[in-house]
């Protein structure tokens, strides 16, 4: 950052004001001082650092608040103009209460007479600050690795599982699609008419299975409908097929949001944690009802899934390493967090399950097409 910021006030023409106000936003401290060493401009973050008012130290020497370095900031005085080497140096200053800051400074030449800089903006920051933001930098690098690493698996596990119904499903059926049309080929050649045409329309009926399974496949991989119609719709024609395929389980649905109310780019996820959580309610809940429900409260959008079923240790799934953590719990919770949601599992052995994902929904609202994807 200090780098960029050195470029900037080399490169771009602002006054020590402005440049003053701008590190200021940075959240970087800055002072200029004379070829004597003296303070001319200090930002309000500098002076915060070492707990003066900017009108304090205003043509106060630097060196009198210098407590180490004290020789890297006389070498800078005595040949930074007039060699032009203005490389970083290490400074521990003292302040106001006898605080010391340690702070690494990055000098820049600015106000050039007759080729020689006139005076230097320093631009300050704090060891303790650095070593922290490398630390945090350190682990948000780990944890993002370990994310993507996460994300791998379980989109190698939803492409085996892909690969498993194309070979299983839809390859079996044209397997069989193809021996039956060869017998009635043959059968056609010999004369057999009648039951070639029987195998014929057996065949057909085939076919038609067989498309049938890519239909559901491809509204698995993604429904048209999300596209064509928007959310709600998609996930009220889910409901019914689930109420289809699982006449034993009480379905209650409350989606009291709008449309348009939805980022275009939530609706994919949404809709495929809805769909894990109610397949996860039916094969391994054994529940007999579950509650889907999506609102939009105070700027929020608030996505539940609830079950009546068997439940598990939800501690477990929060605290557990990658391994002990379900595939389909793990996606739900990497598609809400990835989309810069909140993910939580509420649930216990004998009380059910709720499923909770929540996105803070952004001042911009979305207007003019069914779907939302347009904005103003």
């Amino acid at each position: 950052m200090l780098g960029v910021m050195r470029k900037m006030r080399t490169e771009i023409e602002l006054s020590e004001p402005q440049f003053g106000e701008l590190t200021d936003l940075f959240g970087i401290s800055s002072i200029v001082i004379d070829n004597e060493g003296a303070i001319s401009s200090i930002n309000d973050t500098a002076a915060d650092m070492l707990g003066f008012k900017v009108q304090e130290l205003m043509g106060t020497l630097l060196m009198r608040l210098v407590v180490e370095g004290d020789s890297a900031f006389s070498q800078l005085l005595l040949h930074g103009p007039k060699t032009n080497n203005f490389e970083p140096f290490d400074l521990v200053l003292h302040g106001r209460s006898g605080r010391k800051s340690a702070v690494l400074v990055v000098p820049v030449p600015i106000d050039h007479v007759d080729g020689v800089a006139s005076s230097m903006m320093l631009m300050l920051t704090e060891k303790a600050k650095r070593q922290v933001s490398s630390h945090t930098l350190q682990h948000s690098e780990l944890e993002l690795q370990q994310f993507a690493n996460r994300l791998i698996v379980a989109h190698e596990v939803e492409l085996k599982r892909v690969s498993s119904e194309l070979h299983d499903g839809i390859g079996q059926v044209l397997a069989m699609i193809k021996f039956m049309v060869e017998d009635a080929s043959r059968r056609l050649k010999q004369g057999k008419l009648q039951e070639g045409v029987h195998i014929l329309d057996e065949t057909v009926l085939r076919l038609r299975d067989a498309m049938n399974d890519v239909r559901r496949l491809s509204s698995e991989l993604r429904p048209s409908t999300l596209d064509d119609l928007g959310l709600i719709p998609t996930v009220e024609g889910h409901c019914r097929k689930y109420e289809d395929a699982y006449d034993d389980i009480k379905l209650e649905r409350n989606l009291n949001v709008a449309e348009t109310e939805i980022p275009m780019h939530l609706k994919s996820e949404i809709f495929r944690i809805i769909q894990e959580a109610m397949n996860n309610a039916a094969k391994h809940a054994r529940a007999s009802t579950v509650a889907v429900s999506m609102q939009n409260e105070h700027g929020n959008l608030i996505l539940g899934i609830r079950d009546n079923g068997v439940g598990f240790d939800a501690k477990q799934f929060a605290g557990g390493h990658v391994s002990q953590q379900g595939i389909g719990l793990r996606s739900m919770r990497e598609r809400a967090e990835s989309t810069g949601g909140f993910f939580s599992i509420k649930s216990s052995p004998g009380s059910g399950t709720t499923v909770e994902a929540r996105w803070k929904l952004q001042s911009v609202v979305m207007r003019g097409t069914s779907n939302g994807m347009q904005s103003n």
